[in-house]
């Protein structure tokens, strides 16, 4: 029996994460699935990064527009949030998947998850339980879509027992590892003359690759914070790879200090790399400095150092590949230095601890999905406390 499903993503970093997954779910012949598109997919600022995604043989593949920004960056969310909601629910009635596929935190999943709940679609919510306390918006949704989804699938085992904590039922909790380890397994990623080809860059030299997101709650400091950041990269003279960050509030100033060093001649800026590409770039990276999600879960795959600046993600699961640094230029300069120079702490993220499982959690997922055959069940939710 086929099981009709839906997966949604609303940024390129979610849409790296869930790729093997949705590239699994198109070759099962038990699921028909539909990939529903939205977030900064869809604007050009950001890179326009629905172009970036393959369609993996999946044939039915709708795009959520959102409306025109606006001067303020917060209504600028809100209006995207409502209007997931509304044209999301309508898509869900007109398709009426089995259960939809969530993944992460991001407003737009946020958005999609109260669609989903109200429209009595069973939800399963990839990546719940992760923590990022550092006064971003972040865990609250996160929270938010746990107590929504029907299903949890967590990447490592804190994660697991905090979604147990928030008074989840047990049946409903899956341990599955990361997904992402299923693209390092397979290789899926651009080799070493490709990416020097394309991003002009001498790949036997030391490299940093560096992304920088706002802090929601502290989105006036967006620039200044940005710019101790860029200041410091500029000053240790390492070739350096920066991607803007996503769509925030805050994510303009960001992007205006980007703007300002961009003639740096050993600077490459991108929008985007794209999936491929920036896992490529990971394999052969010095060291990633920045605030994403990525210095901190990818890192530690591919056994890379990793500079965390500032307070996004504080409270995150972190391991010992990872130095943590105020956004002051100098003490970025310095763990920089440390990340890239010294061999002790070189040969310390070489080895170090992998909390995320050994590949294979896009067929444990979909496997969990298709043995889920009773919605009644699903969908009747209780606390365990």
């Amino acid at each position: 029996m086929v099981k009709k499903v839906a997966i949604f993503t609303g940024n390129r970093a979610e849409y790296g994460l869930l790729h093997p997954v949705i590239r699994y779910a198109a070759t099962d012949q038990a699921l028909e699935t539909q990939l529903l598109i939205s977030g900064s997919h869809l604007i050009p600022e950001f890179g326009m990064t629905v172009s970036e995604i393959d369609d993996n043989g999946i044939d039915n593949i709708v795009a959520i527009p959102l409306p025109e920004r606006q001067a303020d960056e917060k209504e600028t969310m809100l209006a995207g949030f409502a209007a997931i909601v509304e044209r999301g629910s309508s898509l869900l009635k007109k398709l009426r998947p089995e259960m939809i596929l969530l993944a992460g935190d991001r407003f737009e999943t946020f958005a999609m998850a109260v669609a989903a709940f109200y429209m009595n679609v069973p939800i399963a919510h990839l990546f719940g339980g992760d923590l990022s306390q550092g006064g971003h918006l972040d865990d609250s949704a996160r929270h938010s879509i746990t107590k929504l989804a029907h299903l949890h699938f967590t990447t490592n085992d804190d994660s697991f027992r905090r979604v147990i904590a928030l008074g989840e039922e047990r049946w409903r909790v899956f341990n599955v590892g990361s997904p992402q380890m299923d693209n390092v397994v397979s290789g899926d990623y651009s080799l070493p003359d490709e990416i020097a080809g394309l991003l002009d860059i001498d790949a036997d030299r030391p490299l940093i690759l560096f992304t920088q997101h706002p802090i929601t709650t502290e989105s006036e400091s967006a620039y200044d914070q940005a710019w101790e950041s860029l200041a410091a990269l500029k000053q240790l003279g390492y070739q350096t790879i920066i991607t803007y960050p996503c769509n925030d509030a805050g994510s303009e100033g960001i992007i205006r200090a980007i703007n300002e060093y961009a003639d740096t001649p050993f600077f490459r800026v991108r929008k985007s790399l794209g999936r491929r590409l920036y896992l490529g770039c990971l394999r052969i990276a010095s060291c990633v400095v920045g605030n994403s999600s990525s210095g901190l879960m990818e890192t530690p795959l591919f056994k890379i150092p990793a500079v965390n600046i500032g307070n996004r993600q504080a409270g995150r699961l972190k391991v010992e590949n990872v130095i943590d640094v105020p956004c002051q230029r100098e003490r970025i300069m310095e763990a920089i230095r440390q990340a890239v120079e010294d061999e002790s702490f070189r040969h310390q993220a070489r080895n170090c601890t992998n909390p995320y499982g050994e590949g294979g959690a896009s067929r444990r997922i979909w496997e969990i999905v298709k043995a889920m055959d009773d919605r009644g069940r699903l969908l009747k939710k209780q606390m365990t406390y």
